[in-house]
């Protein structure tokens, strides 16, 4: 009896970690997620590439990143549409929205955003995979 009650306990606190890995990778996601829009939308875009983009892609969001201030494109808002992280994958995806206008015009614009995110386990953190999109 006792042997059964050990191994009933052993695996309730394997499926309990299991979940709570699952959760801890949702809540970094979603840290992750939000810090990364905030930074675009709060003109922080080379900070942005730099925190949470991957070092394969920097240079190319950084060359486009030097193109947005150049080009005079100022974000006012977003909105996170759609945010789907799969734990047991190690990716997410996010649709986000931006409000932005260009100067000297003073026209709103709207964009969407579609991004893919990975875990990357060496470094215990989520990394944006795709670039940013061209603000027209």
């Amino acid at each position: 009896m006792t042997w059964l009650k050990t191994a009933v306990l052993f695996v309730s606190i394997m499926i309990l970690s299991g979940c709570a890995n699952k959760m801890g990778l949702r809540d970094e996601f979603d840290k992750s997620v939000k810090g990364y829009n905030r930074m675009l939308r709060w003109h922080e875009v080379e900070n942005a590439g730099m925190t949470y983009l991957d070092k394969d892609l920097r240079d190319e969001f950084m060359r486009k990143a030097e193109t947005l201030r150049n080009r005079g494109v100022t974000m006012t808002d977003f909105r996170i549409l759609t945010s789907e992280c799969l734990p047991e994958k190690k990716s997410g995806e996010v649709i986000a929205e931006f409000e932005y206008f260009i100067l000297p015009s003073n026209k709103l614009k709207s964009l969407t955003y579609r991004q893919e995110w990975v875990y990357q386990d060496l470094l215990s953190s989520w990394k944006l995979k795709s670039g940013l999109p061209a603000f027209d």
